[in-house]
């Protein structure tokens, strides 16, 4: 087998050159956090999107996000994939993500993955750092049930392997069978749960952002509005996947790293 490396910005001919005509392309290429305005975002994930198809891949997998269905008191728990996604509107990322499932899916068969928040030694910087604030205070909204899944980096990575290698085409979660609450949290990390209204948590976020105290503001902090717990029933059975860790085990280890 030959392995041929290639660095090129997503958004240019490169990328596409290099891709063309691939057997299955993993389009895992996003910019989760925001640097500027808006546009700036659609420019890199959803222009990006389209180059990458246009090199026209037999196949797709597409790491999602559960940020596409957004954080709402109302969700079900846990959700399914028949849930419709209805994205916070703080949250330009699970916006574009939404958007980039519907090219993929419009342009070439896709598997549509839609991960829940993933943790392991390879978490981008500011993902520890801010898990490690766990271990101070947990926030949470007043009046608000939570439910937060974390993924194991391996099992997210099986994940993606698996859906390459099948023939099945749509949409599925991938998370772990159990979820924590707010509550569960605070007690595994050790840390003080504070409960504040969602405008306060908001605000609050914002203030740190610009502070540089925290490295995400409101388009973050608004995932404390509401349960996401993915239902991954039918990745099990499609797919044959299930995780190997709880969604516990697995933030407990990524605190004691």
């Amino acid at each position: 087998m030959k392995l041929v490396h290639t660095q090129a910005n997503l958004c240019e001919p490169a990328a596409r050159r290099a891709l063309a005509g691939v057997d299955v392309l993993w389009h895992l290429a996003f910019q989760l956090w925001r640097s500027g305005r808006g546009d700036e975002l659609d420019r890199v994930n959803l222009a990006g999107t389209a180059n990458v198809l246009a090199a026209e891949p037999g196949r797709v997998v597409f790491a999602s996000s559960a940020a596409v269905y957004g954080a709402w008191p109302d969700n079900p728990l846990p959700i399914t994939e028949a849930h419709v996604p209805r994205p916070n509107r703080e949250v330009r990322y699970a916006s574009d993500k939404l958007e980039a499932e519907r090219r993929c899916s419009d342009a070439r068969p896709t598997v549509v993955l839609r991960l829940s928040a993933v943790l392991g030694p390879h978490a981008d910087r500011r993902v520890r750092r801010s898990a490690q604030g766990y271990r101070l205070v947990v926030p949470a909204v007043r009046g608000v049930d939570q439910a937060l899944q974390f993924l194991d980096e391996n099992d997210a990575a099986r994940a993606l392997h698996r859906a390459g290698k099948a023939t099945a085409t749509g949409t599925f979660n991938v998370a772990t069978d159990d979820w924590l609450s707010a509550q569960d949290t605070a007690r595994l990390a050790g840390g003080r749960l504070v409960q504040l209204p969602l405008s306060t948590v908001l605000a609050g976020s914002e203030a740190a952002r610009r502070a540089r105290l925290l490295p995400f503001g409101a388009d973050r902090a608004i995932f404390l509005n509401g349960p996401i717990a993915l239902d991954p029933s039918a990745a099990a059975a499609t797919l044959g996947w299930r995780p190997a860790h709880r969604s516990g085990e697995v933030l407990t280890r990524f605190l004691c790293r």
